[in-house]
């Protein structure tokens, strides 16, 4: 069984796992989530997208 106290796990997030865009949002109750900060300027981008995201036209690698 889960232990509640832990974070959850991200699933497999796909291309957002390595782009620049990804930020992780931890909830106060432990979840974690990744919202996609492309969305804050251009509405055509989804604040969090389903996962795994396996084609994206904003993708850009980070550096490194």
């Amino acid at each position: 069984m889960n232990d509640p106290r832990e974070p959850r796990q991200l699933p497999p997030a796909g291309l957002c796992a390595t782009c620049t865009h990804a930020t992780v949002i931890v909830s106060d109750r432990g979840g974690r989530f990744l919202r996609c900060e492309r969305s804050q300027t251009d509405p055509s981008f989804p604040r969090y997208p389903p996962l795994p995201v396996l084609a994206c036209r904003g993708y850009d690698a980070k550096a490194g």
